[in-house]
C-alpha cells in the first residue's frame, strides 16, 4: 500500500482528517513514533513520515512556534506606544531622602515589570528589571540591618588578614 492508501484507511477509521488525528496523537497525547504507529496500525516509518509532513515532531513544533513569535514584530515595540508621559505623583518628590529613593525605586521596578510582562522579556528596557530588583533587595537589607552586619563582618576579616 502507498502512503495515500494508508491515509485513506486511517481517516475512514477515525472519521477525521489525518492532520487532526496526528495533532491529537503528537501534540495532545505526545506519543512517540512507536506508540503512535501502534495506535494507528501503520508502520513506524509511515507514522514518522506523516509526523514530519504535518510538522508535529517536538523540535519542529518548537521551531515553528518561535518563528511565529518572531514574525510578529509589533510585540517588540508594544511598550513604545504605552509609555507613560508623566509619572504619577510622588509623595517624597521634593526631598532627597531614603524614603524618596525607596519610593522612586519601587515605581521604576513596577514600570520595568510591566515592560517585561507586556513584551515577554523582548524589550530592551526589560533588561533593567534585574538591576532595580537587586537595588530593592539591597535597600531592604540595609533597612533591616543585614547589610551593616555583613559590612562589619567583612571589615573584621580584612583587619585580621592584615595583621
Amino acid at each position: 500500500m502507498r502512503y495515500t492508501q494508508y491515509k485513506g484507511v486511517v481517516e475512514r477509521e477515525y472519521k477525521k482528517s489525518l492532520r487532526k488525528i496526528m495533532h491529537e496523537i503528537c501534540a495532545v497525547e505526545q506519543l512517540d513514533a512507536v506508540e503512535g504507529a501502534l495506535r494507528l496500525g501503520v508502520a513506524k516509518s509511515i507514522f514518522e513520515y506523516w509526523r514530519n509532513f504535518y510538522r508535529y515532531d517536538d523540535q519542529q513544533r518548537l521551531f515553528d512556534q518561535k518563528v511565529q513569535e518572531l514574525d510578529q514584530p509589533h510585540y517588540l515595540y508594544v511598550n513604545e506606544r504605552k509609555k507613560p508621559t508623566a509619572p504619577s505623583e510622588l509623595k517624597h518628590s521634593e526631598e532627597l531622602s531614603l524614603q524618596g529613593f525607596q519610593e522612586q525605586l519601587e515605581k521604576m521596578t513596577a514600570y520595568y515589570r510591566a515592560v517585561q510582562k507586556e513584551s515577554g522579556g523582548l524589550a530592551v528596557e526589560a533588561a533593567n528589571l534585574q538591576l532595580f530588583e537587586f537595588a530593592e533587595e539591597l535597600l531592604q537589607r540595609y533597612q533591616s540591618g543585614e547589610l551593616h552586619k555583613e559590612v562589619m563582618e567583612k571589615s573584621l576579616e580584612e583587619n585580621e588578614k592584615g595583621k
